[in-house]
């Protein structure tokens, strides 16, 4: 009996010491909204109305002295008031700039059972060249991209596919729809974006976001806003003390009638 107890003691502590690791280094639980261009400071507020410097935003300009690319905040049909990046050309179809908004998860990297989410909406794509997406970031760049291409096609690219189909969702023009992956398990995903859903894997881990227009050209404005990640790391904490004890008890009932 004594060593039994012991043992229930040691994985006890086990649980505790996992549970204290996911805590530290999770990503908080927090829901930003769009009030400025994102490559302002403040650019939105949290969830308890608290200003945050949410996005760092890098644009690259295009061939010529008439094409380029920028940020703002402003309304898009159906999403309303939201951040903005935009792309131009004036010297040729493909030209234009290019426009990234960053960002880093408070707190760390999203942890399993996590899911950050973004509503999305966008304009038009100069064909072949213009795309417009996100990605979450890892330590050394993209770990999973959504992109839209400047033909109407949705693809995702991670650590174990390259530009496949996202789905058959049509082109939503002007008519936002909301993107979610979601932290499964070491290195795999769930992700939906609309109507399209997909899993796959990834490596490193997660600790950021990225939104982008490359080459979109004239009238591709891509808007965003309502970045979000749920659940909170003490949420995840319980859950997985609950489960380790659900398991423990479970496995002495079958060693008691064994």
């Amino acid at each position: 009996m004594k060593n039994r107890n012991k043992n229930w003691e040691k994985i006890l502590a086990l649980f505790s010491l996992v549970g204290a690791v996911s805590l530290a280094s999770a990503s908080d639980d927090f829901s930003y909204t769009a009030t400025a261009d994102p490559n302002s400071s403040p650019d939105g507020v949290d969830q308890n109305d608290s200003p945050v410097d949410v996005w760092t935003v890098i644009t690259t300009p295009g061939f010529g002295n008439t094409d380029g690319s920028g940020s703002y905040y402003g309304s898009q049909p159906s999403l309303g008031n939201a951040w903005q990046l935009y792309s131009y050309q004036n010297s040729g179809t493909g030209n234009g700039g290019s426009a990234y908004a960053s960002t880093t998860f408070a707190g760390g990297a999203l942890a399993i059972g996590q899911t950050v989410s973004i509503n999305f909406n966008m304009r038009a794509l100069d064909a072949p060249l213009g795309t417009a997406g996100l990605s979450l970031l890892n330590g050394s760049g993209n770990a999973i991209t959504f992109e839209i291409n400047g033909g109407g096609i949705y693809n995702y690219t991670d650590a174990g596919s390259t530009g496949v189909s996202a789905g058959s969702m049509g082109y939503q023009y002007q008519s936002y729809f909301n993107i979610a992956f979601t932290v499964t398990g070491a290195g795999t995903y769930s992700a939906v974006a609309g109507s399209d859903a997909w899993s796959g894997t990834y490596s490193g881990s997660l600790l950021g976001m990225q939104v982008f227009d490359i080459k979109g050209g004239n009238g591709s404005d891509v808007g965003f806003n309502n970045l979000t990640v749920v659940p909170e790391p003490s949420t995840l904490t319980l859950t997985m003390l609950a489960a380790g004890c659900v398991g423990i008890f479970a496995g002495r009932r079958a060693f008691r009638h064994g």
